[in-house]
């Protein structure tokens, strides 16, 4: 593999991962098909290179995070809760039911989250909510996180907001295990949902992400699919934007990320909504 290529591997994760952990994401849902169609590289390379570099640019982004303090290590673990469980039974569920039924499930709820969540970024700033965090009388969970910056943000979830959650999480493991996708992309939409503030949230679903993905790096190097030629110079790039990614973020508007992000939720619900109809109805 020539000098030209490596550089290019190299500036896709360093450009794709940059972008992606501005706004909590990590970018592989872009690496795998660019990798595929515009690299010519067999499928199964171009995901288990996809799947390393996706990992590497999740654990120094969430690093970059941690130095941030941005992160609410306790939010993560409830929106982890049930994923393991919704990827064995997605992965089940390949076997017993269309995924177009699941495509059509993720893309509505996707198009109603990105429209929801960007009618609230370019509404009224967040107030934030209760001065302390802890629980409430009427079992409230109120969360404090204060970042390096000194910038405080507090938000509170309702019993109604921590269903929310722990469904979002059984739902972010189904669509992993069932059509591939990452569970971050759930979580950081049901996050903003619940009303966590947008700097938290990228952070934490980043964070949440990282505790999920190793098992996966694990399967594709036993299965032969990681090659070092590819997967190295991707991760590298992955990684260094994965740093990159983070300190940006705090230099640009949260509303313009929120918006940002919800426009690119949207458009996904939309592409997947309209594949799913149409398998659906041919």
């Amino acid at each position: 593999m020539g000098w030209a290529v490596l550089l290019l591997l190299f500036l896709l994760g360093l450009s794709v991962t940059t972008l992606a952990s501005m706004v909590g994401l990590a970018g592989g849902a872009l690496i795998s098909p660019i990798l595929i169609i515009w690299l010519g590289i067999e499928p199964r390379l171009a995901i288990g290179a996809t799947v390393l570099s996706v990992f590497l640019a999740i654990a120094s982004a969430s690093s970059a995070y941690m130095r941030e303090g941005r992160v609410d290590y306790k939010l993560a673990l409830l929106f982890d809760a049930l994923d393991v469980a919704g990827v064995v039974l997605g992965a089940y569920a390949t076997v017993v039911l269309r995924p177009e039924l699941l495509e059509l499930a993720l893309g509505s709820f996707l198009i109603y989250s990105g429209l929801r969540n960007m009618a609230r970024a370019l509404g009224a700033p967040d107030r934030g909510g209760a001065a302390a965090g802890g629980w409430t009388g009427r079992g409230t969970w109120v969360r404090r996180i204060t970042d390096r910056r000194g910038r405080c943000f507090t938000y509170a979830l309702g019993p109604r907001e921590m269903l929310l959650a722990i469904s979002g999480s059984f739902f972010s493991g189904l669509v992993s295990g069932m059509l591939g996708l990452g569970g971050g992309l759930i979580d950081l939409s049901i996050m903003l949902l619940v009303g966590v503030p947008f700097e938290v949230a990228a952070a934490t679903a980043m964070f949440g992400m990282l505790l999920t993905r190793a098992t996966s790096i694990a399967a594709h190097a036993v299965l032969g699919n990681i090659r070092p030629g590819i997967a190295i110079p991707l991760g590298a790039g992955a990684f260094l934007g994965g740093q990159v990614g983070p300190r940006l973020s705090g230099r640009v508007s949260p509303r313009l990320l929120k918006t940002g992000f919800s426009l690119a939720v949207s458009s996904l619900g939309s592409v997947l909504l309209i594949r799913a109809l149409g398998a659906l109805l041919a």
